[in-house]
């Protein structure tokens, strides 16, 4: 489970892009709707948070919703869903000015933000290839206001989206949200994997929580369930281990690559495929259940000398 820091330019760019790129369709449907006590409603309600409700964080997307949900009657109801609607529209390979192609390139996000075990890389080569899908972190039936709400609409596999989370509703102080990075100890991820020593036919795969946020967060996406598929990786870095002992990546560096001048962080990366680094989990997929996994056989131990 990735954090997606909102401070980075491209995430910006991407927020400012997909403000622009909804704005004026928004504004037309709002401007076309007829009914008075709907259009009263809009006035009051959701027209001076327009750009709140597009781009604000996770926090005020609530406070939105919460403004409008004392007043909703099933007619407005209808008409936000008509207004904010993500089916048929920001889902569809059309050929419009700005789609959810567009929101996935600008993003740029390669693996699954909540498992980081598949690829889920945008391909426009010309047409609409493939992307990864969007999570309504607030699902749209409980929520349709922030139907396409920047920070609503999470870069993640089919699998996690609609296969495991579905339409569950999670709240922001007792589950995972990608960009929402808690001060609260308590409501941080932290866990580990890890397993338990067996032989190489018998070892089970678990999760180490160090707090009930994390259980339930990984819990609610089954990634026990989900990583016990992968067994087989664990199973090449316990015999890597058992072969080279743990000295692994030191043999590598002082015999096959003695004449280069590659650093510790890119002799990890060629051989595992992962990096080490948390803040680029996201670049590929089982990055954090490798580096868990290579910590516990102490093979990093020798990188971690460096600085690493």
């Amino acid at each position: 489970m990735n954090y997606i820091d909102i401070n980075l330019p491209h995430i910006i760019d991407a927020k400012d892009k997909h403000y622009e790129g909804l704005i004026d369709s928004i504004r037309k449907k709002i401007n076309d709707i007829t009914d008075l006590p709907i259009v009263s409603a809009f006035d009051n309600y959701i027209n001076p948070y327009l750009e709140t409700i597009i781009k604000g964080n996770p926090i005020e997307l609530l406070e939105c919703h919460n403004r409008v949900e004392p007043h909703l009657t099933p007619a407005l109801t209808t008409t936000i869903q008509k207004v904010f609607k993500y089916q048929g529209w920001f889902d569809q390979k059309k050929k419009t000015m700005y789609d959810a192609y567009n929101l996935a390139e600008n993003l740029d996000i390669p693996t699954c933000t909540y498992c980081n075990r598949i690829y889920t890389k945008t391909v426009i080569n010309p047409s609409k290839i493939t992307r990864p899908t969007f999570d309504h972190w607030f699902s749209k039936s409980d929520y349709p206001l922030l139907a396409l709400s920047f920070f609503n609409l999470i870069p993640s596999c089919s699998i996690c989206n609609s296969g495991v989370k579905g339409n569950n509703s999670f709240q922001i102080d007792t589950h995972f949200h990608p960009y929402i990075k808690h001060n609260d100890d308590n409501l941080k991820m932290d866990f580990k994997f890890s397993y338990e020593h067996k032989d190489y036919s018998t070892f089970k795969f678990k999760i180490k929580h160090n707090n009930k946020f994390s259980k339930d967060s990984t819990e609610a996406f089954k990634l026990i369930e989900i990583y016990e598929t992968h067994e087989d990786e664990i199973t090449d870095l316990r015999r890597l281990r058992d072969v080279y002992s743990d000295k692994y990546l030191e043999i590598l560096k002082k015999n096959i690559l003695k004449d280069t001048s590659i650093s510790d962080e890119e002799i990890y990366r060629l051989a595992f495929g992962t990096y080490i680094d948390e803040t680029k989990f996201d670049r590929r997929p089982l990055s954090k259940m490798k580096k868990d996994i290579l910590e516990e056989l102490g093979i990093l131990k020798h990188l971690k000398k460096n600085g690493i």
